[in-house]
């Protein structure tokens, strides 16, 4: 896996703690954080997805959206809001535009990891 960019210890440990491969790389002048095989709750389209998060101005800036390869979709077909489609590199990305007040000293990678993993199972108490 590629380390293109250095990230601290604390965010490499959050990282090993998921058991999934990751890479850090910078295409086209932005920098990416890419998760392989990173787990999905049940109910979307998919079980595992590679999940890309934008780092240009972490760790001094906010980590903001989450972007899926291959889309998701939910399995009882209601509709998932706020979607949008990127390029990053030669694959499309499904862009989750989620955002939230970021607080730095405070927010960090581990945060940001366990508010995707809240975007995505409570995606499922919608009606």
């Amino acid at each position: 896996m590629r380390r293109e960019f250095d990230l601290g210890p604390e965010d490499v440990r959050a990282l090993e703690a998921l058991g999934r491969s990751w890479e850090t790389v910078c295409l086209a002048g932005v920098r990416w954080l890419f998760i392989q095989r990173y787990p999905v709750p049940p109910g979307f389209n998919h079980a595992e997805v590679t999940l890309a998060l934008r780092l240009d101005t972490y760790p001094g800036g906010l980590i903001d959206m989450a972007y899926f390869h291959p889309p998701l979709a939910r399995m009882d077909g209601k509709v998932v809001n706020n979607l949008s489609t990127l390029a990053i590199g030669t694959r499309t990305f499904q862009q989750w535009s989620r955002h939230y007040g970021w607080k730095e000293g405070v927010d960090s990678l581990a945060r940001h990891l366990r508010r995707v993993r809240s975007w995505l199972t409570h995606e499922f108490r919608k009606r």
